[in-house]
């Protein structure tokens, strides 16, 4: 069973600071959940659909809460609603079903997440900035004022810690907003993630193949961040998927479907090797050198993560971007993942610390192979905010309504895409 990996945020790295205190979240984010699955051979759905949240400037503090329970909202660098301005372009880009604004006051228009972050973007983007969270009318209730700080002391620390060094109280000033790089992160918020077997007594045909959370590949199984098509299971959801795929497996086990199944010695051998060639790399190719650490022979793990960010983030819709790209940006970041794949088997490592973040490295790449592939595919934009696809803006209910879904053939690297159905178990209309 291959389980939740963590968000996997694989355009662009944040500092150190920026991540410290954040106890709610998972503390790295390799993308294993997926490369691994991706090398296994296994159906892959929604890789496109990534995340960009709004956050708190710096501290990286999340602002859910915030909208929900202390009933807060945004405005721009001038202190006005913005929002509503960004309506008609956004209505043009996804049609008014998506985009419910008839509720009256600001803060608590349904508009979906992702069309939020589109707004924030768009007003960035025209000059107004920065955008504010107004926290000050809701912080003068000392029980609302409590519940704002202690949100963050118990998930966000370095938030609060920042705002305490900075003299920003936010009863007395609204904080910044800024919107973040993008992330996939399945389960928790997106749908991305393997093709999975569905339950026996929910799935329509399409989506069930004998065994609850199977994955396309015979007994392979996947829980949480790994499973697509799934979004919003959070940690509960993600905790009730390990005990559903378990159970799944073990009655696999079961009826005998696991009978003779061998494992030679010889693949052993050929995948400890694998493993730890990184680290005769490093030795072999160090001999090269009398001072530094760069070498011809080999490729570091952390100027090859400096790459592959850099490449995701400029060609694939990355925060430096504004989130924007196109076929041809995709096509040439294509490329560009197809030369580093060949420079990935130079990797060195220098000690076990460094092998496990070579494999890392090597996992989130064919993660980010596998996103470049579905946003090529998708020809449309259908999460604004999230990405946008300059050649194709709008959403495309007609064609792309539907799930995306890829394979990789283990022997060429080749990649087969191809839509599934998107049923809706509740009917929303």
């Amino acid at each position: 069973i291959v389980g939740a990996g963590g968000a996997s945020n694989i355009f662009k790295p944040r500092s150190v600071g920026e991540g410290a205190g954040r106890v709610w979240y998972a503390p790295w984010s390799s993308g294993s959940a997926y490369g691994l699955l991706i090398e296994a051979g296994a159906k892959m759905t929604q890789m496109e659909n990534r995340i960009v949240l709004a956050r708190f400037k710096d501290g990286y503090g999340p602002v859910g809460a915030y909208f929900l329970h202390l009933h807060t909202y945004t405005q721009n660098g001038y202190g006005e609603e913005y929002e509503s301005n960004w309506f008609p372009a956004l209505e043009e880009m996804v049609g008014k079903r998506y985009l419910n604004t008839e509720a009256s006051h600001v803060s608590a228009r349904p508009i979906p997440t992702c069309l939020r972050t589109s707004a924030i973007i768009s007003e960035m983007n025209a000059g107004r900035g920065p955008i504010h969270m107004v926290t000050m009318e809701a912080f003068q209730d000392p029980h609302l004022e409590e519940v704002g700080w202690e949100n963050f002391l118990g998930m966000t620390v370095g938030q609060a810690v920042l705002w305490a060094a900075t003299d920003i109280d936010p009863k007395y000033i609204n904080p910044e907003l800024t919107t973040s790089e993008p992330y996939v992160m399945g389960s928790h918020a997106t749908a991305c993630g393997a093709w999975c077997s569905g339950p026996a007594d929910l799935s329509p045909p399409e989506y069930f193949w004998g065994y609850n959370r199977m994955t396309s590949v015979e007994g392979l199984f996947g829980a949480g961040d790994a499973v697509g098509g799934t979004p919003h299971a959070f940690s509960s959801g993600s905790f009730t998927e390990g005990r559903l795929a378990a159970k799944a497996a073990c009655q696999y086990i079961d009826d005998g479907k696991g009978e003779g199944i061998v494992v030679s010695d010889k693949q052993i051998a050929d995948r400890k090797a694998q493993i730890f060639q990184p680290l005769e790399t490093y030795r072999v190719g160090r001999n090269e050198i009398v001072a530094g650490t760069v070498s011809p022979s080999y490729i570091l793990p952390m100027p090859g993560l400096q790459r592959l960010q850099k490449i995701m983030d400029e060609y694939c819709g990355g925060v430096t971007v504004s989130y924007m790209t196109n076929d041809k940006l995709l096509n040439m970041g294509m490329q560009k993942m197809a030369i580093m794949e060949e420079d990935l088997e130079k990797l060195g490592a220098e000690d076990i610390h460094q092998l496990m973040r070579a494999w890392e490295l090597r996992h989130r790449h064919r993660t980010s192979e596998c996103v470049f592939q579905h946003t090529f595919f998708r020809k449309e934009t259908r999460w604004p905010g999230y990405y946008y696809r300059g050649d194709a803006m709008k959403l495309d209910d007609d064609n792309w309504h539907v799930l995306t879904v890829s394979h990789r053939d283990r022997t060429t690297g080749e990649y087969t895409m191809s839509k599934a159905p998107c049923y809706h178990l509740v009917n929303d209309e």
